[in-house]
């Protein structure tokens, strides 16, 4: 019976989402003949669409997206009984309706605004956001609620596909090891204008990562310079799990997969502190973007857990010797929570180089990119069932680079066709690896 009632409600859904397309479908035709796409700098989903919202509007604005995505692996590592690297492709996997956001957002008052974004995709329906602004003056606002945090160039602009350019998002923010949560509770932020230049700030606070926890308070912050006539962008951003030395844990329980934010789920405590910093220029047609990030933790192992691990997620032996230490050498069948090294510090790297080139034609709009991503991560494992990432886990020594190539191709702005291909490289038993993959993604952004 569950199963059936299961299945009529995804049918409903369904439907009711081919309702909605049928309903904005209009709005979407239009935007051909209003929309520019003179540039790719820093472009929202609200500027794509062309949604102006003021203060004396009180109207309800409802817009979103939709995407289906493919995706390819190809030869992936892994080691046979007898110690040797062996590669196997993955199958080819298309996700009819990977996401559709639906964005509402108003003003209640000529101070008071509002937003929700109701998200579907293969694992269901959420609310990714919902809060309200509240603004005192516009250099001192108040947000409460969910909402995204204000997190270098992406975190606000994961949900907005057909907006950016490219189809994964940086490391920092792969669902596979987030170096955070990616939202927020409680906000203080605001702007005001240096001449030309607009200098922007916030402060966030919210739960700690595994939940509300005596004497653990995080705080995040963001401050940024902005010009959008010299098409520019550049600041930093930052996380405390905790404005004191108390610990956090883990968004997700032991054998539940990746967390949802820093901590790794065989961790009893984890006290972290997450910086760096981010640019983004606009050169003629070309667009450069670059951030640089590193989370230093300071960690407790659970015993057992750690011993679950070394015992049945196939881990290698460079992590075998990060878990155990001296006991490293021991038999499985020999080992006791005494010989796991529980405390440990460790830092967490990213960094990526982004190039854009926009061209116009008859036709629509081509943009080629080039990526460069790299990450280093000692702690993870390559086993997503105990929290694991399958690429810096892949790793000997947890560092991987994934560089990419591609092309979007808007016949109209609000249509986004995106192709594109990226090869990992990495030590992977000894030796250095590659392997590569590819993706096609489609997009349509619509409004009411």
């Amino acid at each position: 019976m569950r199963a059936r009632s299961t299945s009529h409600l995804s049918v409903n859904f369904r439907m009711g989402l081919f309702t909605l397309v049928l309903l904005f479908a209009p709005s979407l035709i239009k935007a051909q003949d209003s929309l520019a796409t003179d540039d790719l700098f820093d472009l929202s989903l609200e500027e794509l669409l062309k949604i102006k919202v003021t203060e004396l509007d009180r109207k309800l604005k409802l817009y979103g997206y939709i995407n289906t995505n493919a995706a390819k692996q190809f030869g992936f590592p892994s080691v046979n009984s007898e110690g040797k690297t062996r590669k196997i492709n993955d199958p080819f996997t298309w996700t009819p309706v990977k996401d559709f956001h639906l964005y509402g957002s108003a003003y209640l008052s000529e101070k008071i605004d509002v937003l929700f974004n109701l998200a579907y995709n293969e694992n269901g329906l959420e609310i990714r956001n919902a809060w309200g602004n509240f603004k005192i003056k516009s250099w001192f606002q108040v947000r409460a609620g969910k909402m995204y945090r204000r997190f270098g160039l992406y975190n606000e602009k994961l949900d907005q596909i057909p907006t950016f350019t490219g189809i994964e998002p940086p490391e920092i923010f792969d669902t596979d090891h987030l170096f955070v949560t990616r939202t927020t509770s409680f906000m203080v932020h605001g702007n005001w204008y240096l001449g030309t230049v607009n200098f922007q700030y916030s402060l966030t606070t919210e739960n700690a990562e595994g939940g509300e926890t005596k004497g653990v308070i995080p705080l995040g912050w963001d401050f940024r310079f902005k010009s959008d006539r010299r098409s520019f962008v550049v600041g930093t951003s930052g996380f405390s799990s905790s404005t004191n030395s108390n610990k956090t844990t883990s968004t997700v329980k032991f054998g539940d997969g990746p967390p949802n934010g820093g901590v790794l789920p065989w961790m009893d405590g984890d006290n972290f502190f997450l910086t760096g910093g981010f640019l983004e220029k606009q050169v003629g047609k070309l667009n450069i973007q670059a951030e640089y990030w590193i989370a230093m933790h300071n960690a407790l192992r659970n015993p057992d857990n750690v011993l679950t691990i070394v015992k049945e997620a196939g881990i290698n032996s460079h992590q075998r010797e990060r878990f155990l230490g001296a006991n490293a050498g021991k038999q499985d069948d020999q080992l006791t929570t005494a010989d796991v090294v529980v405390p440990v510090k460790y830092n967490v790297q990213t960094y990526y180089i982004r190039l854009a080139y926009n061209m116009e034609s008859s036709i629509g709009q081509f943009v080629p990119y080039l990526f460069l991503d790299w990450m280093s991560h000692p702690e993870v494992i390559n086993n997503k069932t105990y929290g694991g990432d399958k690429e810096s886990g892949l790793a000997d020594d947890g560092v991987f680079y994934k560089t990419s190539a591609g092309l979007v191709y808007r016949p109209i702005p609000v249509v986004a066709i995106k192709l594109d291909g990226s090869i990992h490289t990495q030590k992977f038993n000894g030796v250095s690896t590659s392997y590569p993959e590819i993706r096609l993604d489609f997009s349509w952004a619509f409004k009411n």
